[in-house]
């Protein structure tokens, strides 16, 4: 009985010793908070929008990964299935500026260098656009695309 006595008595005497403001809190942007739920794999394209059929194909098997660093901010792009959109494959992103949640910028990754991008509310369909001006390869027709994909 005695040793119950004395672990109920060190339990209250943790509890008592510990508040609120002992806990770490901390507040995510609105970027950090839309960069996390984009990160992650996106693919299996729909909603094709393109100037050409061959162009919008060239779409079909794009696949893209969105990664944050440890705080939650814009990290790795890496992307497969179109190189003609993203000639290289691994790449870094952000958003445009400061107040940016739908204007993403890429680098070391190209012709295609920044697009605007909306998601639904469950995150689970993401849709890009962008313009192409000069491209070469399949996607090869200057102008408008607008794309759709889900999580994969």
């Amino acid at each position: 009985m005695k040793k119950y006595t004395t672990l109920l008595l060190v339990i209250a005497l943790m509890a008592t010793g510990c508040t609120e403001d002992e806990l770490a809190t901390h507040e995510f942007t609105k970027q950090q908070i839309a960069a996390k739920n984009l990160a992650g794999d996106w693919g299996a394209a729909y909603n094709i929008e393109a100037p050409d059929v061959e162009s919008a194909d060239a779409l079909r098997n794009l696949t893209m990964l969105f990664t944050v660093d440890e705080n939650g901010n814009p990290d790795k792009f890496l992307s497969d299935g179109s190189l003609s959109t993203f000639g290289n494959k691994t790449g870094t992103w952000a958003w445009a500026d400061g107040n940016s949640t739908s204007d993403v910028v890429l680098s070391e990754v190209g012709p295609i260098t920044a697009f605007s991008i909306s998601y639904s509310d469950n995150i689970d369909t993401i849709t890009i656009l962008f313009n192409a001006v000069n491209a070469t390869g399949r996607v090869a027709s200057v102008g408008n695309y607008e794309v759709s994909f889900q999580r994969l």
